[in-house]
């Protein structure tokens, strides 16, 4: 009779305690289907949520614009291609330019928006603005949400146009700059000719016959067409850099700072490459004074100028993409404008030194000249460099206007949006679905959530495992009315004569009977009193203490329907109502004496006069009797003692229903007197940690626990094997259940 788990003979139908494993696919199941109440909720709040919310929400409608990019229609069409920057980069950058800030202004001015609702206009266009190029073509889709499907598709058209107009007039700003100097220019010019037509026929009056020899009318010829040449240069320089200032300027307003010069920097190659530059316009300049324009040499050498402006752009593009710049697409933009522009000013300026170089060689040929024909020299030359200037520059604003009239933009608007027929938002199905889905997300984390911060037993073979016992029995949830004995009085609910009153749960005591051997209630103590009775074959157990952690946990059940199977398999069974603190079993037996326990062991009553008959054949009740005022002292008294070896001669098996342990120790007093001690736990009530707290205290005095008896098993547990394997279970669980 010792505590140590290795003194009880556990036979092969028992279940002895395994090692505790790591949760698996059944356990995760089980733990949702205990919980499945809380999926059910949550889903059905989340899908009615979603509901309502879809239904609550006003129609939203999206157009949808396509916009192609077309290069070769834009007269700056060489410019992203010249900065480096590839195909696929520029319609990403265009992409990016439709939902700037500047292009939502400006379509919110086509719109006619006022200025008061302007700025919360903006906020909404900019947000429902969603813009995406097409993979491996260069299509540009557009869309703009709108409260009905004609505002979608206003809106949509009004962003498309938006971003042809912005696009070709930043394109234009930059050409009409570079005009509007050379007609500044041109004028200038004009007067100057004016001017020297006049000095020089003054001269001619005043000064009479004075000619020029052919050398020097050559020689003056020369330096005024390389003086025209340069002032044209230097004008059409200035041109540029007009161009370039307004460039920047529209790039300063996209960025805090811009600096000075995007090429101008320590970068060696493009260093070298405008000295290389600055080499060939000097070289050229050399040439076009021996041949004419035509002449292969001169040809050679405008090519390789030519190369080195193509290699200085791509390496100004190379080092400009590696600085910030190029993160915002306007700025993106307008930087690989100013490449170009810079790169025609740094060509443009070597050229104009190389000008001026050969200007200032003549110059010093014709001061070498007679003192009247220096003078005559001078104002011809002042005539002939005004003259050509002035055709030059008038070539040149052709030029520009030409330009500027001819600029285009890269973008075409192939589809317009049309009015959508249906909503994009909301979308009731997807929302419902959307919302169940999280709804069940949020069940399943609240059900494993609560599951972790459960601390009660989940199964039978848990409570096994914890506890280190054998699992002797489990028993499945009963219903009362389809298990009591029909002729016990359990469920008329009398005592003596007197109706019972409240809704005591001792009232409804299940007890199994012969007319329902085929339950699956009675089943599982069959299957108790078979374990039992092989449980120690050499030392049978003649009396069993039944007791549990805390109250509710099924143990009076357990003890009175123990004792009916022993009953029923043929054995003398003595009940005995050990709980001399809140006795309620006598509700479930309806003994016609008031004697019990306490009068036994106090008064010195035989227990023959205390025991009452039962309903079942082989089965006497002892109650609890007068409630003593010390019943812990009584049960591990001598007297206790005495009567349980009384009780072993005179029957085959006693079963004590003894109070719970934790609250009072009535039962680990009277526990090392018995043969066995049998603890119930109940399913989803009895604590992990009181549990073994018990099982400790009860080894503790020296008890022998024979093993654990679990309560409460769902009918679809795992732990309750009856009914899912006997087909007559369910039969007669159903017909119970029709009475």
């Amino acid at each position: 009779m010792g505590s140590e788990r290795t003194d009880v003979e556990r036979p092969g139908g028992l279940l002895p305690p395994e090692p505790q494993a790591e949760p698996g696919l059944r356990e995760h199941l089980d733990a949702l289907r205990r919980r499945w109440w809380l999926l059910a909720i949550t889903t059905a709040v989340a899908f009615l949520v979603a509901l309502g919310l879809s239904l609550g929400m006003a129609p939203v409608y999206r157009g949808q614009a396509t916009v192609v990019v077309d290069r070769s229609g834009s007269s700056f069409a060489m410019t992203a291609d010249l900065t480096g920057i590839s195909q696929q980069a520029f319609v990403d950058t265009l992409a990016e330019l439709v939902k700037s800030r500047a292009v939502a202004e400006q379509a919110l001015l086509r719109l006619g928006v006022s200025e008061e609702a302007r700025p919360a206009a903006l906020r909404a266009l900019q947000t429902s603005l969603r813009v995406r190029r097409v993979r491996n073509v260069d299509l540009i889709v557009i869309e703009a949400e709108g409260a009905t499907p004609q505002d979608a598709a206003l809106y949509t058209n009004a962003v498309a146009e938006a971003m042809l107009d912005w696009h070709v007039e930043s394109r234009r700003k930059q050409a009409s700059a570079g005009r509007q100097f050379i007609e500044g220019q041109v004028e200038t010019v004009s007067r100057e000719l004016r001017a020297a037509e006049d000095t020089l026929a003054r001269y001619k009056v005043g000064a009479g016959q004075v000619s020029l020899s052919e050398q020097s009318t050559l020689a003056v010829t020369k330096l005024a067409e390389f003086e025209a040449q340069r002032r044209a240069v230097a004008t059409e320089r200035r041109g540029v850099e007009a161009s370039l200032r307004e460039a920047r300027a529209a790039l300063a307003r996209q960025a805090p700072t811009v600096p000075a010069s995007f090429v101008e920097g320590e970068d060696p190659v493009v260093a070298q490459v405008r000295g290389d530059l600055a080499r060939l316009e000097l070289e050229l300049v050399g040439l076009r004074r021996q041949f004419t324009d035509r002449h292969p040499q001169v040809l050679a050498t405008r090519a390789r100028i030519e190369e080195a402006k193509t290699r200085l752009r791509r390496q100004a593009g190379r080092t400009l993409l590696s600085q910030e710049f190029a993160a915002n697409p306007l700025r993106s933009d307008l930087a690989g404008q100013i490449i170009k522009l810079e790169v025609e000013r740094q060509a443009l300026q070597a050229r104009e030194a190389a000008l001026a170089a050969v200007v200032g060689q003549y110059v010093r040929d014709v001061r070498d000249l007679p003192p009247r024909e220096v003078a005559l020299a001078r104002l011809t030359r002042d005539l002939k460099v005004a003259e050509e200037t002035y055709l030059l520059l008038s070539q040149k604003l052709q030029e520009a206007r030409i330009a500027e009239s001819s600029v285009v933009g890269d973008l075409r608007v192939v589809d317009r949006a049309e009015p959508p027929e249906v909503p994009v938002r909301p979308r009731p199905l997807r929302n419902m679905l959307f919302g169940a889905l999280l709804g069940l997300v949020v069940g399943l984390g609240g059900a494993y959530l609560a599951e972790a911060l459960d601390d009660t037993f989940r199964t039978p073979e848990e409570a096994a495992q914890v506890l280190g016992l054998p699992l002797l029995a489990a028993i499945p949830r009963t219903n009362p009315p389809s298990v009591e004995a029909s002729g016990n009085g359990a469920g008329r609910g009398r005592r003596n004569g007197r109706r019972a009153r409240g809704g005591s749960s001792a009232a409804t005591i299940p007890l199994m009977s012969a007319e329902h051997r085929r339950s699956p209630f009675a089943e599982a103590f069959r299957h108790l009193r078979t374990n039992l009775v092989y449980l120690s074959p050499d030392r049978p157990l003649r009396t069993v203490l039944v007791t549990s952690t805390g109250p509710e946990e099924g143990k009076s059940t357990v003890a009175a329907n123990l004792a009916a199977a022993l009953a029923l398999g043929g054995r003398r069974v003595w009940m005995v109502e050990a709980d001399l603190r809140k006795p309620g079993m006598s509700w479930a037996f309806q003994p016609l004496g008031t004697r019990g326990l306490s009068d036994v062991l106090i008064e010195g009553v035989e227990p023959a006069g205390a025991l009452a008959p039962t309903q079942i054949e082989n089965l006497s009740f002892l109650p609890a009797g007068t409630l003593p005022p010390d019943p812990a002292e009584l049960l591990g008294s001598q007297r206790m003692r005495a009567f349980l070896a009384a009780a072993r001669e005179r029957a085959d098996a006693v079963v004590l229903d003894a109070p719970p342990v934790l609250p009072v120790s009535d039962a680990v007093a009277l526990a090392p007197h018995v043969d066995g001690v049998l603890l119930v736990v109940h399913l989803a009530r009895t604590p992990r940690d009181a549990a073994r707290r018990v099982a400790a205290q009860l080894r503790a005095v020296g008890a022998r626990v024979a093993g654990v008896v679990v309560t409460n098993v769902p009918a679809n547990g795992r732990g309750y094997y009856y009914y899912r394997y006997y087909p007559y279970a369910r039969e007669e669980a159903a017909a119970g259940a029709d009475r």
